[in-house]
């Protein structure tokens, strides 16, 4: 869980498709003040959720106005790098994280920007990067 006067954090998708529940109340706030960030990765991801067109201009209007770090060739190696960690665990051990989310750490890890998210692959991301990591709220409580 993130205390929400916590400097910037970089929000994977998982923090954004549930920041309407009331125990993020604090999220909108945060996300006017400045002090959540996305990347491309999440920005896709949130673009594609769009209803239709004026829905996904409106939204990209709205994410524009948030730090939005770009997405480096470094970030690239690193989520390459970490899938190469996972797989030595074992067979197909490097499959237990996805692909985008290998790419939001990435970009996280670079910036030093910490990773706000509901999602237990940056648990085992983090493991191998020792970069920090925030559940947004307790695992399963939302």
């Amino acid at each position: 869980m993130t205390d929400p006067g916590d400097p910037l954090l970089l929000a994977d998708t998982s923090v954004w498709a549930r920041s309407a529940h009331p125990a993020l109340g604090w999220f909108r706030e945060a996300v006017v003040d400045g002090r959540i960030a996305i990347c491309d990765q999440v920005a896709l991801e949130l673009l594609w959720s769009a209803r239709d067109a004026a829905d996904l201009r409106a939204l990209e209007l709205e994410l524009a106005a948030t730090p939005w770090p770009a997405t480096e060739p470094e970030d690239w190696r690193t989520a390459r790098q970490v899938l190469r960690t996972l797989a030595a665990d074992g067979p197909l051990h490097h499959r237990r994280v996805g692909i985008a989310d290998l790419v939001i750490a990435g970009v996280a890890e670079r910036t030093g920007i910490p990773v706000l998210h509901y999602d237990a692959d940056y648990d085992l991301i983090g493991r191998v990067t020792g970069q920090p990591m925030r559940w947004v709220a307790p695992r399963g409580s939302l």
